[in-house]
């Protein structure tokens, strides 16, 4: 007989007022920003924060090209046709104005790749120590999407685009909306892979399956060094939280390229065509032969969210990635004839054992919040009550 059981909350029994107030307190300390003029006082601040994090990886633009992009006419196409509207959000310490988040990307539309789609890339985020582990992060990830609803607006008043719903914001003016990140595929070694990977999890996010999809990052680094050291574009995956449809398991070919063709007309603006052709005419070149296939869509990978769906990183593992999708190369071959490889060649049933372990790892630190009581509900579990408090007394506050 069990003293005490400790109680899990279902977020199906909060009303709708109940979420509102509750995030309402939870971000009460923070204020997001966007920056919209270079010189704007915290723009040196908030862009330096994203180079430290990115810049030495060379995945992230220079300052010219940030400050450029911010003070191109939005309104206006680029060459291509596609209308590109850069963001950068800080996230400050109400009380003391300290920078604890910062954000950037660009919003994506080209009617002629596809009439009613919109692309919201999130480039970069980097949140300060001070403000990890708190809910930050999340906003942080949804914020541009009021940014596009703006934008969208915008574009529709001066007859760029035309809306489908011009009259429904609530319901982004008929638009579907795909939120696009980047990310290193899975390696038990890297915790910091995980960590992202869990983050998009839970946020709604898919993988755009490599097989069909090998989608690089290109290579951010100044043109002279490349000119030195030769392209070296990044095997990454690509995910997209197609908002209001992250139930759908096939992503549309043309959707796919529409996607493709956005992000690669963003990067034309500071990158080399010449070293881009050959990373996007691969995508291309393999959705075109899955249509020829008689294959309208290709299938959208789900992402771990916990402990119990980790054998959805297998699909997405980086050495088996690179070595069936993108083959050697100056970015892939560090994996393909490294420590990982070695272990495999030694034992075959590495990956397993270090997803066991993970997942032990994870299983740890329960979650006693959940969605909903019809997805898995167990009345017999967690039956143990949480340690007591050390120094606490019956009645105290």
């Amino acid at each position: 007989m069990s003293l005490g059981v400790r109680v899990r909350l279902c977020l199906k029994d909060l009303y709708a007022q109940d979420v509102v107030e509750m995030i309402e307190r939870e971000t009460r300390k923070y204020e997001v920003e966007s920056i919209e003029d270079p010189s704007h006082p915290d723009f040196k601040r908030a862009f330096q924060v994203l180079w430290d994090g990115f810049g030495a990886a060379g995945e992230m633009e220079s300052e010219p090209v940030i400050r450029k992009m911010m003070l191109d006419d939005s309104t206006t196409p680029l060459p291509s046709g596609t209308f590109a509207r850069y963001f950068l959000l800080v996230a400050r310490d109400r009380a003391t104005g300290t920078i604890r988040g910062v954000r950037d990307g660009r919003v994506l539309v080209n009617p002629a790749y596809d009439p009613d789609l919109c692309l919201v890339y999130l480039s970069h985020i980097f949140v300060l120590p001070e403000a990890r582990g708190t809910v930050l992060t999340y906003w942080l990830r949804i914020a541009p999407l009021d940014l596009a609803v703006s934008y969208l607006h915008a574009l529709h008043l001066k007859g760029q685009i035309v809306l489908p719903a011009p009259d429904a914001p609530g319901r982004y003016f008929g638009m579907r909306v795909d939120l696009a990140a980047e990310t290193e595929f899975f390696s038990p070694e890297d915790k910091l892979s995980l960590q992202r990977i869990l983050f998009y999890g839970r946020g709604g996010f898919d993988v755009i399956d490599p097989r069909h999809f090998p989608y690089r990052q290109p290579d951010f680094r100044a043109p002279e060094l490349i000119a030195r050291t030769g392209d070296r574009p990044v095997p990454f995956m690509l995910l997209l939280r197609r908002v209001g449809r992250e139930r759908e398991a096939r992503l549309p070919i043309e959707e796919a390229r529409a996607a493709i063709r956005l992000l690669y007309d963003d990067f034309e603006t500071f990158c080399e065509p010449t070293h881009l052709a050959s990373s996007l005419d691969v995508v291309l070149g393999r959705l075109e032969g899955r249509r020829a296939k008689g294959k309208n869509d290709v299938a959208l990978l789900p992402l771990p969210t916990g402990a119990r769906d980790l054998k959805r990183l297998k699909p997405i593992f980086r050495y088996d990635a690179y070595r069936r999708h993108y083959g050697p190369g100056p970015a892939t071959d560090a994996v393909l004839n490294g420590e990982v490889a070695a272990a495999i060649a030694a034992n075959p049933h590495w990956l397993d054992e270090q997803l066991a372990r993970i997942a032990e790892e994870l299983a740890k630190t329960p979650r006693w919040v959940y969605a909903s009581r019809d997805k898995g509900f167990d009345p017999d579990a967690p039956e143990d009550p949480p340690p007591a408090a050390a120094g606490a007394e019956r009645g105290a506050a």
